[in-house]
């Protein structure tokens, strides 16, 4: 097996040092009081779909800024009583997916939602302006001030999704669960340390953790639109600590001793997009109740036998 990070021992071990500034929990703070201030304006609207047992939603809500933010909502058709639901966030440049996709949540009396990451692969649009220009992708839009950033309006995108189905009255709000692979296992952290609403969270191979060590080992994957917005605008690196300042404000490692979900995380050993060094960060600083799953021989791809293990989790946990 070839050893793409340091060995596992030394990665059950790694914990660096957490970057978050002093006014990190006041930040997010401030960003959630301003998004409540800005209706969802949900818009349901009920689609054909051959499957009997379920009903299937087109939603749409406004994030902050007004950008329509769209998603698949999947509720089990003969519920009874109040719903447990989980939410799931998407992998980078990917979308909402298709209802199918959460078929075995509705079959197991769950209701579920999926959404899009503004700008990217889906049908949702970014409304939000950007004060410079940046690399090809989305990792470097605004990057120079954490209040300008990309991901600054995509978090505040994912809570407001917990805002909807909060709303809901067929929903339990005690029983939340989110969950996402690569940047949805990044979206996942961040919205289970923004928000206290889930109480089962499950990030697989999380992105958006350990920003330095990720752009200095990556060699797959999107963290390379980082090092292009040094080449292009900064080749002295005269602004890397502002840099990594923002970036310290949506860093998964910060989020997780904030984090009181329940959490599973499963790491890849093999991932070269997400290096497992990186998904261990966050790990290991979780102080929540948390399980690990450890697949040795596998990269960055799909891990279907993960994916009933986390239908094991919620079954026992949410």
């Amino acid at each position: 097996m070839p050893l793409v990070d340091l060995p596992l021992a030394k990665l059950r071990e790694y914990r660096p040092e957490l970057t978050a500034e002093k006014d990190f929990d006041s930040f997010w703070q401030r960003q959630l009081e301003v998004s409540r201030t800005f209706p969802l304006n949900a818009r349901l609207q009920e689609v054909e779909y051959p499957v009997s047992s379920v009903k299937v939603y087109d939603l749409v809500y406004d994030g902050a800024d007004g950008t329509p933010v769209h998603g698949w909502y999947v509720v089990p058709a003969e519920a009874q009583g109040p719903l447990p639901v989980i939410v799931r966030y998407h992998g980078y440049s990917g979308n909402r997916g298709r209802p199918n996709e959460l078929l075995h949540w509705a079959s197991m009396g769950l209701a579920a939602l999926a959404i899009d990451t503004r700008g990217q692969g889906g049908l949702t649009p970014d409304l939000a302006r950007y004060p410079e220009g940046s690399a090809v992708g989305w990792m470097s839009l605004g990057i120079a001030d954490p209040n300008t950033y990309y991901y600054k309006q995509v978090y505040i995108d994912c809570v407001r999704a917990l805002d909807f189905v909060c709303a809901r009255p067929e929903i339990d709000v005690s029983r939340i669960a989110v969950y996402g692979g690569s940047q949805g296992g990044g979206l996942t952290l961040a919205v289970a340390g923004i928000d206290d609403r889930p109480k089962v969270a499950m990030p697989v191979y999380p992105f958006l953790c350990d920003f330095r060590r990720s752009v200095e080992i990556h060699s797959t994957g999107p963290y390379p639109e980082i090092k292009n917005w040094f080449r292009r605008f900064d080749p002295e690196h005269l602004q890397e600590e502002q840099v990594y300042r923002t970036l310290s404000y949506f860093d998964g490692m910060n989020f997780a001793p904030r984090i009181k979900a329940r959490t599973l995380m499963a790491i890849t050993l093999q991932d070269t997009t997400c290096p497992p060094s990186t998904c261990f960060a966050a790990y290991n600083h979780l102080a929540a109740e948390k399980e690990l799953k450890i697949y040795h021989d596998y990269g960055h791809e799909g891990l279907p036998f993960h994916e009933e293990a986390m239908m094991w989790f919620v079954h026992q946990h949410l």
